[in-house]
C-alpha cells in the first residue's frame, strides 16, 4: 500500500476513534449527572420525611417493572 493511503487510513482511523471516545465520554457525563440528580432527589425526600418507610423499595420495584 502506498504511503499516502496509509496516511489517509491513519488519519481517518484516528478521527473515528476520537469521535467514538468523545461520544462515550459525553454519554458517561450525562449518565453521571442523571444518577447524581436522582440520588439528590431521593436523599432530600427521604431525609425530610416526605416519604414513609419502604418508599425507596417501592419506587425501585416499580421502576424495575417499568424499565426492565
Amino acid at each position: 500500500m502506498d504511503q499516502k493511503y496509509r496516511d489517509a487510513v491513519h488519519l481517518i482511523k484516528t478521527a473515528i476513534l476520537q469521535s467514538q471516545y468523545e461520544a462515550a465520554k459525553s454519554a458517561n457525563e450525562k449518565q453521571l449527572m442523571l444518577y447524581y440528580g436522582i440520588g439528590k432527589y431521593i436523599s432530600l425526600n427521604s431525609r425530610q420525611c416526605f416519604w414513609g418507610q419502604g418508599a425507596i423499595e417501592a419506587i425501585s420495584s416499580q421502576l424495575e417493572r417499568e424499565l426492565p
